[in-house]
């Protein structure tokens, strides 16, 4: 048997001892975590199997845990080259959603989320702490039974978190027994009981090939991911209602409509077509830190999330154009270049240049080289709402919504109330997404309690301001920021920004804050301005209000103590970078997926 054959013959062995098909076979959803394939061999051999099975579950979701990506193209040759035709046309998909290599979680879709792929990118030990999810199997490697580290025992302790009552456990192994040290670890989990096999047949074609040892969780024994909706739950009780239809509500809105939920967005402003008027661009950009801190996690999280869920978009939507954080001269200086060199993160996200490689991705002079990030994006938000709010599922209502007052629970469902004590809607599922208006809502319905992170939420007002390009030398190919931003021509304008002020401003203070936008941006660029650029007369823009929470982190999750009732709000100045994953993290609780983001940073921004 040449090494081909035996490697799909111990693929094909390791399913049949998971009890596939027979394991998923009618069944809502399937998981699998998979600590043995770095490149998503099974995941293909897999995929291809619930594809022809008639009998499949509903949807397969794959996790696997990695200590680093390869290259697209390196992953491309390697699957073709050792898996058969019939799964060519597969790996073909797998390779062009392949991320790049970054830490964190990455999530990749198939089948219309009928399948899902989600790689947690770090040592075991850490990203199985860092995981929320309920498995249905385990696969392990030989490599994670050798003598302990410390590590590795947190590793197994971590592991005891993620399964799922009567889950399987498999791993390939050099002894017909599991290690010691491996049962104490998961025994410490007290719900958690193991039944522990024996060695089964080899892992390959013949006797010296390593064994499979198989363990399966005992019926007393509870998954410690949390289930907010059954699996099973009938479809009228898939109906979801957002309140608010701005960023964060109609990215909430789109996630769970695309995983066949009827969604109802609430706001006034549809009709008067108030969101975001004026509101010409702004960027989708990541930040980074020299420790990689929660908020650069999250940040870069939502960048990548953000950038496959309007993969989709028109181009005049989110325009790929790249981003330039040029070095700073004076307040808090940080050396970007020791950074980019102390994170070591692919070139394809982020790399140092210095002032003649900046001014070539500029097509300006500049005065200053900094990081630049390739895959940033200038987005056009009101089109972007525009888009959004036309998802298949989604029913958008204002003409008879004055205000959400109030909420309420009542048998089995939510019901939201306008000023008079109207009820408008009830459902079983409820999205409080109203920026500002957030806080309010739950207070009045006596839901804000004193330890809530949504009592400090405060508004945060910012000016744009718009400049014709041809006084900024025609304006930057790639959005320029440090000390304030500036972005690529929208239709002959500039847009510069942004200032903050802690209220609404008069017309004086709106323009003082306009003239100072028009100053620093002048700086980033290195030019220096006519006169006619400079009269207040002529400098329009456009004015937002910012609901903000001190430490700069969302505020997303359940309420407490309120089941069915989450809410998502206080993203600051990050709605962009956010908004697309708070979505996806809100509906994958909902659907009892694997949790798209660490769930140390989970616990941080669920605090409300």
């Amino acid at each position: 048997m040449n090494t081909q054959n035996a490697r799909a013959a111990q693929r094909a062995q390791l399913i049949r001892l998971l009890d596939l098909p027979h394991a998923w076979a009618g069944q809502e959803s399937y998981t699998l975590l998979d600590l043995d394939d770095s490149d998503g061999r099974r995941f293909v051999t897999l995929w291809r199997q619930w594809r022809s099975d008639p009998n499949r579950c509903a949807r397969l979701h794959v996790v696997l845990v990695v200590q680093a990506l390869s290259l697209a193209s390196t992953l491309r040759g390697r699957l073709l080259s050792e898996l058969p035709e019939q799964d060519h046309v597969l790996v073909e998909q797998l390779v062009k959603q392949w991320p790049l290599n970054l830490p964190g979680v990455h999530r990749l879709e198939f089948e219309a989320l009928g399948v899902t792929l989600t790689l947690a990118v770090g040592s075991a030990h850490v990203m199985l702490s860092r995981l929320t999810l309920a498995a249905d199997a385990v696969l392990l490697s030989e490599a994670q039974l050798v003598e302990p580290a410390p590590s590795q025992v947190a590793g197994a302790v971590g592991l005891g978190n993620l399964v799922k009552t009567n889950a399987v456990l498999l791993a390939v192994a050099a002894r017909a027994a599991w290690p010691a040290w491996f049962e104490t670890s998961l025994a410490l989990h007290e719900q958690a009981v193991y039944r522990l096999e024996a060695g089964l047949q080899p892992a390959g074609p013949t006797s010296s090939d390593p064994l499979l040892l198989r363990a399966r969780v005992a019926p007393r024994a509870l998954a410690c991911a949390g289930s907010y909706v059954s699996g099973d739950s009938p479809a009228a009780l898939r109906h979801l209602v957002v309140v608010g239809g701005g960023l964060a509500g109609l990215h909430v809105a789109q996630a769970i409509a695309l995983r066949g939920w009827r969604v109802t967005v609430l706001e006034p402003s549809f009709d008067r077509a108030r969101l975001h008027v004026g509101h010409l661009a702004a960027a989708l950009t990541p930040v980074v830190s020299r420790q990689d801190d929660q908020y650069a996690r999250l940040s870069r999280a939502g960048s990548l999330r953000a950038q496959v869920r309007w993969a989709q978009m028109p181009e005049a939507i989110a325009t790929p154009c790249g981003a330039l954080q040029l070095q700073r001269v004076s307040g808090r200086i940080v050396d970007l270049k020791s950074l980019a060199e102390g994170l070591g993160f692919s070139e394809q996200f982020m790399r140092f240049v210095d002032a003649a490689q900046a001014s070539e991705l500029a097509g300006l002079p500049l005065a200053r080289g900094g990081l630049y990030f390739p895959t940033a994006l200038r987005v056009q938000p009101r089109a972007l709402l525009a888009k959004l709010a036309l998802t298949e599922g989604i029913t958008c209502l204002s003409a008879q919504v004055a205000r959400v007052e109030r909420v309420e629970r009542g048998l089995g469902e939510w019901r939201l109330f306008d000023p008079t004590g109207r009820v408008l809607l009830e459902a079983p599922q409820v999205v409080l997404a109203a920026g500002l208006a957030t806080q309010h809502l739950l207070e009045a319905s006596g839901l804000l309690t004193t330890s809530s992170r949504l009592t400090s939420m405060y508004g945060l007002r910012g000016e744009l301001t718009y400049v014709d390009q041809d006084c900024l030398a025609g304006g930057p190919r790639c959005i320029v920021s440090g000390d304030g931003y500036v972005l690529p021509a929208v239709q002959g304008q500039c847009v510069v920004g942004g200032s903050y002020l802690n209220e609404v401003g008069s017309d004086e203070a709106v323009a003082v804050a306009r003239q100072e936008n028009l100053e620093r941006g002048a700086q980033l660029l290195n030019i220096t301005l006519p006169p006619s650029a400079r009269a207040p007369s002529l400098l329009t823009g456009w004015g937002g209000q910012r609901a903000v929470i001190p430490d700069r982190f969302p505020v997303v999750g359940p309420v407490s103590g309120s089941a069915g009732l989450w809410v998502a709000a206080g993203y600051a100045s990050r709605g962009l970078t956010w908004a697309s994953l708070v979505g996806d993290l809100i509906a994958a609780r909902l659907t009892n997926e694997p949790l798209p983001l660490e769930n140390d940073i989970i616990a941080k921004i669920s605090k409300n």
